[in-house]
């Protein structure tokens, strides 16, 4: 006997528990990709995903707070930079000053070893003589010119050997006091640099670890960033190229146009503490740079540099004419003329061209006198 191929779905009670089983079913599937989902959403990485913006302005926004968290560092290295530099510029100095201070003891103990010659010799004439003294030559039957002349060579001895111990201790003394005081200023010096370096140490610690977060960032905000950076950079070419095109047109004298020239040749060069030499620049080093091929010879400290040459208003200035930043005073760049400015901004930037516009009020514009090469 045949049995029909739907006998078991057309029977109700079979279709029932079939249908049952089925829903069961599908509820363990759903609940088992439920419980896979759970999983991945408690995960380390969707948990710190979550916290992540995720709007177009939410990620502008953490990009903004990031990079101002790296402004304020390199502000701050900046300031730092350039008290190490300024220790550093007083330290030579005092160098060289002790310098001449050993000259000048050298000079003063081959002196009293002449000195001390001429005494010795004069002391044992002296023991030779006994208790033979002036008295006895005047007393003595010799004629009386040859007593005046032994009296007067007496009488000089006696003059040279104060002149020379009167001279030979001052001296001394004077020199003594000169090598304690600049040993003074120079410690002082040295304690000022390592303070400085500490804090350098400090703040590059400090910035290492902002850009690792920036590093660490969500990809989205990565590319915000980097946007931003090739916008600036590309506006900084740009604004290079344009000063470079107003060379030939720049109302000045030729020692000041050749000082635009020069800072323009450095423009891509990075940004280097301390540095002041074509293999990299910071602030004042840049302008300690190339205004020495025009007979200034600058310090390498922005305060420094800012004390000289002649005050100058924001409105008149000129092209190769300083321009001042900070209070303390910290930043200088190189006025290029029709609102542009050379500098070497900060540590991660490079030698380039900037707007004047874009920077907060000077705090001094100077000129220098500036000679042909």
């Amino acid at each position: 006997m045949s049995i029909p191929t739907d006998t078991r779905a057309s029977h109700p009670g079979r279709a029932r528990r079939l249908a049952l089983c089925a829903l069961l079913a599908g509820a363990v599937v759903a609940g088992f990709a439920c419980l896979h989902a759970g999983s991945a959403v408690a995960g380390p990485q969707a948990i710190v995903a979550t916290k992540q913006p995720t709007s177009l302005v939410g990620l502008q926004q953490a990009a903004d707070k990031v990079q101002k968290q790296i402004a304020a560092l390199d502000d701050h290295l900046e300031i730092v930079v350039e008290q190490w530099d300024g220790a550093e510029s007083q330290l030579a100095a005092i160098e060289v000053q002790l310098s001449q201070v050993r000259l000048q003891l050298a000079q003063s103990q081959t002196d009293l070893a002449q000195q001390q010659a001429v005494l010795g010799a004069h002391l044992a004439w002296l023991y030779k003589l006994g208790d033979y003294g002036m008295l006895d030559e005047l007393l003595s039957g010799g004629s009386l010119s040859g007593a005046g002349a032994r009296v007067e060579l007496f009488r000089r001895v006696n003059e040279q050997d104060r002149a020379l111990r009167t001279e030979f201790l001052a001296t001394v003394k004077q020199v003594t006091a000169l090598q304690a005081s600049f040993g003074a200023k120079r410690d002082e010096a040295m304690v000022v640099q390592q303070r400085v370096d500490a804090a350098r140490v400090t703040i590059a610690d400090k910035l290492a670890e902002r850009q690792a977060i920036l590093n660490d960032l969500n990809g989205h905000i990565k590319t915000i960033v980097d946007q931003r950076e090739r916008l600036a950079a590309a506006t900084a070419g740009r604004l290079g190229r344009t000063a470079l095109a107003q060379i030939g047109t720049i109302s000045g004298t030729q020692a000041q146009v050749g000082v635009i020239h020069d800072a323009l040749q450095f423009l891509g060069v990075p940004y280097v503490w301390g540095g002041a030499s074509p293999s990299g620049f910071d602030c004042s080093g840049l302008v300690l740079y190339v205004y020495a091929k025009y007979g200034v010879t600058f310090p390498h400290f922005a305060a420094y540099q800012a004390d000289m040459g002649t005050p100058v208003p924001e409105s008149q200035l000129q092209p190769a004419d300083l321009v001042f930043f900070g209070n303390p005073i910290h930043h200088v760049v190189i006025y290029a003329g029709d609102g542009l400015v050379v500098q070497a901004p900060h540590t991660g930037d490079v030698v380039k061209v900037s707007r004047l516009s874009d920077f907060e009020a000077p705090s001094a514009c100077r000129r220098y006198l500036l000679h042909l090469p």
